[in-house]
């Protein structure tokens, strides 16, 4: 991860006060074996299903962490497509409650 990237990515504590607490998590944090997905190499995973108060109305969010550290978020749309969100994007005040 670069250095700018890091300053700006988002820590655990504001992804569940923004989303809540995740439906799955798949891995954890005090795992040190690694998983690969989508060019990602990570030791957690949060799953938000059917997330609300969104425009594209969303089937899932997908957030990975390699322990401390934020990798990458995709929000999956109903067709299946993985739309990457920034930092930015992940953190953007919106309407409605994160998931439900």
């Amino acid at each position: 991860m670069q250095n700018n990237q890091k300053a700006t990515a988002p820590r655990r504590n504001q992804i569940v006060k923004r989303f809540g607490t995740p439906d799955e998590t798949v891995g954890s944090l005090n795992d040190p074996r690694l998983q690969s997905e989508s060019g990602l190499r990570f030791n957690e995973k949060w799953i938000y299903r059917n997330p609300c108060g969104e425009a594209s109305r969303p089937r899932e969010r997908i957030v990975y962490w390699q322990r401390y550290d934020f990798l990458a978020a995709f929000r999956v749309e109903q067709d299946g497509r993985r739309i990457p969100e920034s930092p930015g994007e992940l953190l953007a005040p919106f309407r409605g409650s994160g998931h439900g």
